[in-house]
């Protein structure tokens, strides 16, 4: 057996062992603390810097993508304070408030070293116009309605009537004509969308296009595509017979006959509901 005094003599090398790594253990703490607290303080410094130096104060703000828009609408509603400096501004409020714009469907933002700033906007596209009770509404290739129609808004795009009734609209017919439109905005043969000035839908009669030169296209609930693509024969068999173009009922929804009659505007008594059928 060990003494006690060996005992006493190992129990006291092992606390100054003990003691030392403590030590420099609290050495490595207080370096890390101390090496935390100077990066901390360099990181704020750098902050402060950067968020008020002229260097980095917004010059200019590059906006792209603008079609109804104006660079004017947009820079009211960026808003940046002269002091600003790219990293002081606040992004997302700034996107906010571009949002809040009926035409904005998406924006971004991004800074440009080491004092600029660059808007993208992508715009609505308008299709057409909707009639909603008394009022026209702005809409979109979505479908969307996400305007009033006001006298700033210079466009140019057929009216539709009758999808709303009693606040309620109908989606279907309504889908259906979206993807007229689109047809008719790529075509190239008549009638297209430029020639357009109303399209009438019914839950009855379907969908009736009206164009400038005074066609009503009466075109049913299906297949609008087939059967505008027999107008061209119809429209030589009227040149052939001298008849008057104008103000014309022209009835596609049969797929075997085309039925064609004057329309009553500013006719003669005896014209008028006078009704003729071109063979297909």
């Amino acid at each position: 057996r060990r003494s006690l005094k060996a005992r006493l003599l190992i129990r006291k090398n092992r606390w100054r062992s003990r003691s030392g790594e403590v030590y420099h253990d609290c050495l490595k703490a207080t370096a890390l603390i101390t090496v935390i607290l100077v990066m901390t303080a360099m990181l704020i410094y750098g902050y402060n810097y950067a968020i008020s130096s002229s260097y980095f104060r917004i010059k200019g703000t590059t906006v792209r993508g603008l079609r109804e828009l104006t660079e004017k609408d947009i820079q009211k509603l960026v808003a940046i304070r002269p002091s600003s400096t790219i990293f002081s501004i606040n992004i997302k409020a700034i996107a906010r408030r571009l949002s809040s714009n009926p035409w904005v469907r998406k924006v971004s933002i991004t800074r440009e070293f080491p004092n600029g700033l660059i808007v993208e906007i992508e715009e609505r596209t308008a299709l057409a116009l909707c009639k909603i009770e008394e009022d026209l509404y702005i809409l979109d290739k979505e479908g969307v309605v996400f305007k009033k129609l006001d006298n700033g808004d210079d466009v140019d795009i057929p009216v539709l009537t009758g999808y709303y009734r009693e606040g309620k609209v109908d989606k279907q017919l309504l889908d259906k004509t979206i993807n007229l439109l689109k047809q008719l905005a790529s075509s190239k043969s008549f009638p297209t969308i430029s020639m357009v000035s109303e399209i009438n839908g019914s839950d009855v009669g379907g969908l009736s296009l009206f164009t400038d030169n005074g066609f009503c296209l009466k075109l049913g609930f299906d297949n609008f595509e087939s059967k505008l693509q027999r107008l061209l024969p119809v429209l030589t068999a009227l040149n052939k017979k001298d008849i008057k173009k104008e103000f014309l009922n022209i009835d596609l929804r049969n797929v075997s006959k085309i039925y064609v009659e004057r329309r009553s505007i500013a006719e003669p008594v005896w014209q008028r509901g006078k009704k003729r059928e071109v063979s297909t």
